[in-house]
């Protein structure tokens, strides 16, 4: 019998910890196969007001509490101090099990009664208990209601009664979903419909190969996985490898393609080594490769079209360069162009992420709106994005600012430099914490074998609470919704322009992030010889558009480490303010003590024979990620004084020989994630392991 869960504001959390203690058996006495039946009976979950992020004030507005507030708020308050660990147990058994999400939040702040000082006297005080940002999960909608009428709907009519009937009946059947759909936004359909109607048909009748062509930010890859999502269920095998050009060379594409493949919706478990030329061919196969951009990848393409040998197999790539397509010989294609879209769609679009809730703009907003609409040049990054960080806006004064940035945006050169500058608007606009967590995302974690279980672990030693923060930059569009257990994503024109504004683009010449692309010339010539001073400055390379301003060694923030750039212990000394080590050929023993104290994430390479100096040398209080999976390592040791490393969040080691932990491994208060590999000498774990929280 199907079950459909619904909870409202810390009921949500309750059902949330139920879900997470019948999957570990911790508290329902039931045997595994009770567990699994009602697992697989649960078809969904309708969240009213939940705050799956965490709250501010937890129900003690403005410090007060609560007139005959229950003894169960003990209880609540336990579940929303663990909302992060919860919400990500809950969220990936939700993954396993493919269950359906959707809530609403409120926009009212809610009336309370409040215990005054004297016995008689009464309080009252209107506060938002759940922001959006906390209560945002799944299929979410935000409706004109309190936190309290918000599950209490008026009528059958009301919105959130609608809401919670209409998910209840698209649930009603268990219907097997593929498991590699993409997503896209609910506006997506606005973009180019009529190209995406032609686009399939042509697939369905003629050419095996389509490219969508066109500038970067104009719909090309949302276009590809619309199409993708509507074909994939006519095909045995299916795949989509995003951001191709992100990727090293061919063999890691082809990797990717062999390791992401699913069959009839589910995905190969087979290993990438197992997979032979033969296994695909005369097979259906419908693959998408995203954001090519050399004869290499046209080639590869080429070369798994061959051995594949199915004229019923299509193949789709989108890129911003058409004249690479005509290196492709082995294959019939279709080239299409991504035009601008017209005034009509590009309004549809931004009314959708401007006015989300079928609300319309008050008379003042109104004749702002196509006049923006007209500035964002029919772009659907730009008009998303923009639309996003006007949403809640009901001022004419920040919409009138925010016509007048873009406006200031069309001085810009090269059509890249003008998209960039009106993707800015939006980050211009967000608070200090939150650009420094943008920029860490797109220049240093983004295009990484980093997740955003590692960016979130420094984050809360470098800003305190920061769940929040980090979805203000989900609801903006400005990062790709994840889990921790995921690489961080972004659109690549968001990441271009966090990268720019990293590298020193607009703010004076000074580079926060090192890395072999945009290092100063002279840590990246062979003929280097000088010694560094302290407090000396060095500027951009000279062919960049730097206003001539030097870029200090001390403000340097994150560093990716090669051997092409001339740095040694002594001159990453010097980075005072450094957060981010991510090294390839340091050594350990090499740097000693003299790295910085504010390191949060340290990833080395080379010969380790102990980690006393992290301990020793101060830089374990602020550490909370330590990566060490070099494969030339012979850690002997582990030091007694592990718990130092209060921070310690992530710690992965490979190829250690050690025997044994030190018993003060068991008080490492914020450690999530251990990963031992190939440490075969490892016999034992310590008593203490299993206090580990």
């Amino acid at each position: 019998r199907p079950v459909i869960l619904v909870g409202h504001s810390y009921g949500g959390l309750v059902i949330k910890q139920l879900c997470v203690h019948a999957h570990f058996s911790e508290s329902l006495h039931l045997s595994d196969k009770q567990i699994a039946r009602f697992f697989n009976s649960v078809r969904g979950i309708f969240f009213y007001g939940t705050p799956h992020h965490g709250i501010s004030s937890f129900f003690t507005p403005n410090g007060t509490k609560l007139k005959d507030a229950s003894p169960l708020l003990d209880y609540v308050q336990l579940l929303c101090a663990e909302s992060r660990r919860l919400h990500e147990n809950f969220d990936a058994l939700r993954l396993s099990y493919k269950w359906s999400i959707a809530g609403v939040g409120e926009s009212r702040p809610t009336t309370f009664m409040l215990d005054a000082e004297s016995e008689n006297a009464v309080a009252v005080s209107r506060e938002m208990i759940v922001v959006e940002a906390s209560a945002r999960y799944g299929d979410f909608t935000v409706e004109l209601e309190d936190h309290i009428s918000l599950c209490q709907p008026e009528s059958r009519t009301s919105n959130t009664y609608i809401r919670l009937t209409s998910f209840l009946q698209s649930n009603k059947e268990n219907r097997r979903i593929p498991d590699n759909l993409q997503t896209v936004p609910k506006m997506a359909m606005s973009l180019h419909p009529h190209l995406l109607v032609e686009v399939q048909n042509i697939l369905r009748t003629g050419p095996a190969a389509v490219a969508l062509c066109g500038m970067g930010g104009v719909g090309k890859t949302t276009l590809a996985k619309l199409l993708f999502n509507e074909l994939c269920a006519e095909y045995e095998y299916t795949c989509f490898v995003s951001r191709c050009s992100d990727m090293k060379n061919t063999k890691e594409i082809e990797d990717k393609v062999y390791s992401s493949m699913h069959h009839l919706g589910k995905q190969l478990t087979q290993g990438v080594e197992k997979w032979k030329p033969t296994d695909l061919r005369q097979q259906t196969l419908l693959l998408v490769l995203d954001d090519i951009d050399n004869g290499s990848h046209v080639a590869l393409l080429g070369d798994i079209a061959s051995k594949n040998d199915c004229a019923n197999s299509r193949y789709i790539v989108t890129s911003k360069d058409k004249d690479i397509w005509n290196s492709l010989e082995s294959l019939d294609s279709y080239v299409f162009d991504v035009k601008l879209l017209n005034d009509e769609s590009s309004t549809e679009l931004f009314m959708g992420y401007a006015f989300p809730y079928q609300t319309k703009p008050s008379p003042s907003l109104e004749k702002w709106v196509h006049k923006i609409v007209n500035k964002c040049d029919g772009l659907p990054l730009t008009l998303e994005v923009i639309g996003k960080y006007l949403k809640t806006k009901v001022s004419e004064s920040i919409w009138i600012q925010c016509f007048q940035a873009l406006d200031e945006a069309k001085d810009a050169g090269r059509l890249d430099d003008k998209l960039w500058a009106q993707l800015r608007v939006s980050y211009d606009r967000l608070g200090s914490q939150e650009k420094e967590i943008f920029l860490d995302a797109a220049s240093f974690f983004s295009n990484s074998s980093w997740k955003l279980r590692e960016a979130k672990a420094c984050r809360r030693v470098l800003y305190g609470y920061e769940d929040i923060q980090w979805q203000t930059l989900v609801d903006l569009s400005l990062v790709y919704d994840v889990t921790e257990e995921e690489n961080i994503q972004m659109h690549e024109q968001l990441r271009s322009l966090g990268i720019r504004l990293a590298s020193g683009w607009g703010t004076g010449g000074r580079c926060r992030t090192w890395t072999p692309k945009n290092v100063p010339s002279r840590f990246n010539s062979s003929n280097y010889n000088e010694r560094i001073t302290e407090g000396q400055f060095y500027s951009n390379d000279p062919g960049s558009s730097s206003t001539g301003m030097g870029t200090p060694i001390e403000e340097v923030i994150a560093l990716q480490h090669e051997h092409s750039m001339l740095l040694d212990s002594r001159d990453i000394g010097q980075m005072k303010k450094l957060q981010y080590l991510d090294s390839k050929e340091l050594m350990l023993d090499e740097v000693g003590g003299k790295l910085p104290k504010n390191v949060t994430l340290l990833r080395l390479r080379g010969e380790v024979n102990n980690l006393h100096d992290l301990v020793d040398r101060g830089l374990a209080r602020s550490l909370a990620v330590l990566d060490l999976t070099g494969l030339d390592f012979k850690l002997t040791c582990f030091p007694t004084t592990v718990s130092d490393f209060q921070n310690l969040e992530v710690m992965k080691f490979t190829s250690c020989h050690f025997e044994g932990l030190p018993e003060a491994f068991g008080q490492l208060p914020r450690l999530r994630h251990l990963t031992f590999t190939t440490c075969q000498r490892l016999r034992s774990l310590p008593e203490d392991f299993g206090l580990l929280s």
